[in-house]
């Protein structure tokens, strides 16, 4: 059985996360994807700060197929040009602009294609007063509002992954995937426009919502406290988070959890708003509490009252949980004469098309050979583009 994508070619013109990391989504569900780099050392994620085969360009370029062009030259463009007439996706995200100089924007795609379905990844859009701005992750997380109710203000860090880049890749790889049931019925591509900024926004649906209704603006704290969740520190120094939610029996479990019954009728937190107006002395009551036992006890004392819970897990711990080893979030990718690569799976199963296991993460123009002589172009043909630096 073959991934839901099965049949569908994406050219990715993708370096750091955002485009990879949006391109791999759909390799992951099937479609043959396509990396097209630059000849001279490729995605810049390859060598990088510690040089060579490492994580980071693992962690976004599994399944994939690598061709390297220089798009500068003639003879790259009509390489490409090739390519595109046997693709149905192209993905980039360069900066605003770039694709149009070298001749390979929607428009002259289209000519060449006109199922082509283009998707471009900036910081803002095509347009508008910052368009001629550099834009990473920390300008779409800064302009769009997700350090604010991150940071702390009053020690100004930034914090956490690489959010913008990220969601910015999975909505361009929702947006692809919408384009294509469209072609489906028209028959003809479209231009996408995925931005950084307009992704975090997306994402905090509810906080700016909240903000445009009445005026407040959240902080770092702001959902906590209306979501009724904490996190407290055990006897062991080991974490755990609660999210009591609305159900008043969470709540009442809770209590009974610390051997305190009598607090369900304290008047500071008798009540969801109750408990919302006293966040801090709820805190830090049940922060006592939760000193005196370890981790273990407490979640086997909650598991037992019905109260949603989780342990706070480091990134090493969270694989060793026997739920996270039962749904199989981790495998491990072989590859010929290199270690393996043990990673995250994707993380949707379909029950007809299931996801492929991912192939390694190609080397640098590791398939030129196999799509140029799809493309027509014999050995010696190959060798001279090499020769001119073309691939």
């Amino acid at each position: 059985m073959k991934g839901c994508l099965e049949g569908i070619r994406v050219l990715e013109l993708g370096n750091f996360i955002s485009g990879p990391y949006g391109a791999m989504l759909l390799a992951d569900m099937g479609a043959e994807v396509i990396k097209v780099e630059n000849p001279k050392g490729g995605d810049p994620f390859r060598g990088w700060d510690f040089g060579g085969d490492q994580p980071n360009f693992w962690a976004y370029n599994r399944g994939k197929k690598s061709v390297t062009l220089n798009l500068q030259a003639a003879e790259g463009q009509e390489i490409f040009y090739g390519l595109v007439k046997q693709a149905d996706v192209v993905m980039d995200n360069y900066r605003p602009g770039v694709t149009k100089k070298l001749g390979i924007d929607f428009e002259s795609l289209q000519k060449v294609n006109e199922r082509i379905i283009c998707c471009s990844i900036t910081g803002t859009g095509p347009t508008g007063p910052y368009v001629k701005r550099p834009a990473y992750d920390t300008v779409g997380q800064g302009m769009g509002g997700m350090m604010s109710v991150l940071m702390d203000p009053q020690n100004p860090k930034p914090v956490g992954p690489a959010y913008a880049d990220c969601l910015s890749g999975m909505f361009s790889a929702l947006g692809i995937l919408g384009a294509l049931t469209a072609r489906s019925r028209t028959g003809r591509g479209q231009q996408i426009d995925a931005t950084m900024v307009g992704s975090i926004l997306a994402f905090l649906n509810a906080p700016a919502t909240e903000t445009l209704a009445n005026g407040k603006i959240p902080g770092p704290y702001t959902r906590p406290r209306q979501s009724q969740t904490y996190a407290f520190a055990c006897a062991d120094g080991a974490l755990l988070a609660i999210h009591l939610s609305s159900p008043q029996k969470f709540w009442e479990g809770l209590c009974k959890t610390v051997g305190h019954p009598e607090l369900i009728e304290d008047p500071r937190f008798k009540t969801r708003p109750d408990r919302r107006s006293n966040y801090d002395a709820l805190s830090q009551t049940f922060a006592a509490f939760f000193k005196h036992r370890p981790r273990s006890a407490w979640i086997e004392a909650l598991e037992a009252n019905d109260v949603p819970h989780t342990p706070v897990y480091n990134l090493k711990e969270v694989f060793e949980d026997p739920q996270v080893k039962h749904m199989g979030m981790e495998i491990v990718i072989e590859r010929k004469s290199k270690p393996t690569i043990r990673t995250v799976k994707f993380p949707l199963t379909h029950s007809e098309t299931p996801s492929p296991h991912p192939a390694p993460p190609p080397e640098l123009g590791e398939h030129n050979n196999e799509f140029l002589k799809s493309l027509g172009y014999d050995e010696t043909r190959i060798a001279e583009f090499k020769e001119m630096g073309v691939i």
